[in-house]
């Protein structure tokens, strides 16, 4: 394949990433019901490469006794499974259900966890802990609690909608399948949180 034409390509993967990121936070029903239909591969190696960006950038800041290269794996390996169980599971009920479609959703779904991620670090570079109890430090804390919970209230409601548009199941269905998926992440977060690979998990 040409050069010109494959960077041309690539750059308009990543302009079509950048663009469903902000459409994912005022649109984020309409979206994803176009980003479970997506076919572009390229997408989706764009937004492992900012994960796999964010693991080299927190192993400067904070060297852990796993390499980034190692932890990238094991993300990989968590989320593919993670992706795995819900297609098995929605192709008792939808024989017309995608792994794709489940890969493309979940995927996207991952934008509140790397702004999360992103932001977390950044604060612990400009205002590494100890923290006092002064008051800047209260007004940082108030802002990093509401700034934690509005982006898992986001990354919630993408996780469910990504299970719901590619499963193609109702309400129900699908909030049962999430309470029998927690019942393998708990464990396996505990798991990783003793093994000092995870504090918290990165799905």
């Amino acid at each position: 394949m040409d050069f010109k034409k494959l960077s041309a390509e690539i750059i308009a993967s990543l302009i079509i990433v950048l663009r469903r990121f902000i459409f994912l936070i005022f649109t984020p029903y309409k979206t994803l019901r176009k980003i479970s239909l997506e076919k572009d591969w390229s997408q989706i190696l764009i937004i492992f490469f900012m994960v796999y960006l964010y693991f080299n950038f927190a192993y400067l800041l904070r060297e852990s006794i796993f390499s980034p290269n190692l932890i990238f794996i094991i993300f990989l390996i968590n989320f593919f499974f993670t992706c795995l169980f819900f297609y098995i599971i929605s192709r008792f009920f939808n024989k017309e259900t995608s792994f794709d479609s489940f890969v493309f959703s979940l995927t996207y779904s991952l934008f509140p966890t790397l702004v999360w991620f992103f932001g977390n670090s950044l604060f612990y570079f400009i205002l590494p802990p100890p923290r006092r109890l002064t008051l800047g430090g209260k007004i940082f804390s108030i802002f990093f609690i509401a700034f934690s919970v509005s982006l898992l209230i986001w990354k919630l409601i993408l996780f469910f909608l990504s299970i719901r548009f590619s499963s193609r199941l109702g309400f129900y269905k699908v909030f049962y399948f999430i309470l029998l998926y927690l019942c393998f992440l708990i464990p396996l977060s505990i798991l990783f949180y003793y093994l000092k690979i995870f504090r918290i998990p990165f799905i």
